[in-house]
Order: C-alpha cells, then structure tokens, then sequence
C-alpha cells in the first residue's frame, strides 16, 4: 500500500512538475505576444492638441528646479527665479514640439528597484528629470520624467530617450525629435552680443591692482595678438597661448548663470575695453561674488563709427543694461589676470622656447 501510495506521489509530483513548466512556458509565450502585441503611440496622448495652450514649463532635477513661463505682456518666455530674464525661444519651442512628437518604442523595465539603472529614479534624489506642462488656468498638460539617452534602430535623426510617467514605475523606451534640456543654463537666451573674431582689433584689461595692459594685432589678417607695452622683465617671456586666449572674453562671449545687475555692487570691478576694426568699443566691468566672476555688458560706438554697428551698440545695450552675467571659472581666471599673469618662465634657447634653429613643421 505504501509502495502504491508513493508510486501515486511520485506521479503526481511529476504532473505536476510539468504543469508548473507548462504554465511557466504560456506565462512566457504570452509576455512575449504581449511585447510583440504592444503598439508604439503618443507617450502623451492629447499633448499635440493643447500644446499651444502651454504658459507654464517646470523642470526639477537632481542640480535643482526651476521654471520656465510665458509673460503675454512682453510676449516671450521668461525664468522667474532669474529676475524674469528672457528665455531661449528656440529652447522652449524644441521643449513643447519635442513632448508633442515624442512616440513610445517599447516598454521596458517596471522594477522600481531598477528605474536607476536608467536613469528614471525621481528627482530631487534620484537622477531623473522630471517635466510639467500646464496652461494659464494650473492645469496639467503633459507630466514625465526622463532618463538616460539610448540608441535607437533606423533613428532617422531622432533620439531614444528613457521615460516614464510620475507614480508609475512602467518605464519605456521612446523617440523624440528634440532632446530634453534640465539644465537652467541651457533655458538662458545667449544673444548678448555676436563680435566675430576677424572684427577684434584690440583688448586692454584694466585689473584691480597692477597695470592695464592690452593686446592688439596690426590688422585683419594678422592671426597673432602681441602684448603691447615694456618687454618682460629678465628670466620671464610673454606667454602666447595666453594671450591668444584673451580675446575670446569678447570673440566667444558665454555665461552659465544671469541675475539683475542691481543685486552686485560694480562699484568696484575689473574693466575690459575691446576694439573692433568697424569701430566698435565693448566694455565689460567684472566683479568676484558668490566664487564666480559676474559682468555687465556695454557698447559705445566711435564718432564715425557706420550706422550698422550704431545699431549693434544700441541692441547690446539694451539687451544687456539690466543684468548681470556669470562666466564660467575658466572664462572668469582669464579675465581677472593681471599682465604678470600673461607670463611665464623664460626658456633657454630661441624666442619660443625651442633650441635655436629648430622650426616646427605644420603637423
């Protein structure tokens, strides 16, 4: 009897070993007819209808928030927390067209355990970036959060992009067109001023203590600036590559942060006078505050300076009468150099430090 008994266990186990394979393998067929039955749509749905509705952009990420609203007064975009100074059109636009477009690939993960490894865990801890859109009324038109970039197959100049939607944990893989920016400085309109390096004739920096000093170059087709004044003093030589990075304060004028110039004191600050061969003067006045290197932007054309750069002066001017600029640190060491600073050690041999008689070829 026990022997039958046992026989009947053993049966049963094994019935049901096979069954629990059995089922395993449906279970797996239909997660794979599922996947396959999974249809690529809008990621949100509805969005494209009331995208012209948008007023109101909130990013928040791990480097912190901030938002982005439309000021119908003035017609444009502006960032609240930066004195309402004007954002970048072209960076809202792409925002608003890039989540209207933005198509799911497929889904992936639903682990929350696992949303890290793309980088959807929620802000502010997690890496994620998290987006609102709402109109003029606070309603909600479009909420995610994104994550890592991705490859996409035959992307046709479209980008993969991890998201998914805030309290859900399902994540996708999809494509959009634009990609999503949580960075403020990315939000800041740049066009400050555009003066093309062919156009700079000379720099002289006038540091808090020490001499001013100024580089030049004798006219357009020069590709060299020399630092005018007395040759240096013995043991030191003028350092070119230093020099020659100078005019990129006005050629290659950046910054990463804005705020109201009423919130720093210019009483005193470093002064940089550039000249252009149209002439065209810019002035920069610099100030350290907060470790950083803040600057207010100005123009002043010449007497006989042509009627086109008159109206570039006027434009800098305006655009730039109100605000404070924060450089970047490496931006913001160049500037606040003395003419010491153009200095370096004096190396035996020729005029530029190699043995004499050896010229460097072209490569």
């Amino acid at each position: 009897m026990m022997d039958f008994r046992r026989r009947n266990l053993m049966i049963l186990g094994a019935l049901a070993a096979v069954s629990v394979a059995a089922a395993g393998a449906m279970l797996s067929i239909r997660a794979e007819e599922g996947r396959a039955r999974f249809t690529p749509g809008e990621f949100l749905p509805g969005f494209a209808a009331h995208v012209k509705e948008a007023t109101h952009i909130h990013m928040e990420s791990r480097d912190g928030s901030f938002d982005v609203n439309y000021d119908p007064a003035k017609n444009i975009w502006v960032l609240p927390a930066r004195g309402n100074y004007p954002a970048d059109f072209e960076r809202v636009r792409q925002t608003l067209i890039g989540l209207a477009a933005m198509q799911t690939v497929e889904p992936k993960t639903a682990r929350a355990d696992w949303l890290a490894f793309i980088g959807l865990d929620a802000p502010p801890k997690g890496s994620g970036t998290a987006v609102t859109v709402s109109d003029k009324a606070g309603k909600n038109l479009a909420s995610l959060i994104t994550g890592n970039a991705a490859d996409l197959e035959n992307a046709q100049g479209a980008t993969g992009l991890f998201v998914r939607r805030p309290g859900d944990n399902q994540s996708y893989l999809a494509r959009t067109v634009f990609p999503l920016r949580g960075n403020v400085a990315d939000w800041l309109e740049t066009g400050v001023m555009t003066i093309e390096p062919a156009r700079l004739n000379a720099v002289t920096i006038t540091p808090l203590k020490g001499t001013p000093f100024t580089i030049a170059r004798p006219n357009t087709s020069s590709r060299e600036y020399k630092l005018e004044g007395p040759p240096p003093p013995k043991g030191r030589a003028v350092n070119p590559a230093i020099v020659n990075l100078v005019p990129q304060l006005i050629t290659g004028f950046g910054f990463v942060d804005v705020q109201p110039a009423s919130k720093l004191d210019f009483s005193k600050s470093v002064h940089l006078a550039a000249h252009t061969f149209d002439l065209q003067n810019i002035r920069i006045d610099a100030v350290n505050a907060d470790n950083a290197v803040w600057v207010r932007v100005s123009a002043q054309p010449d007497p006989g300076t042509p009627t086109m750069q008159k109206q570039e002066a006027a434009m800098i001017n305006a655009r730039g009468a109100d605000w404070a600029y924060k450089l970047s640190p490496d931006k913001g060491r160049l500037l606040m150099m003395t003419r010491d600073d153009l200095m370096t050690e004096a190396q035996a041999g020729g005029p530029d430090g190699l043995p004499p008689g050896l010229v460097l070829g072209p490569n």
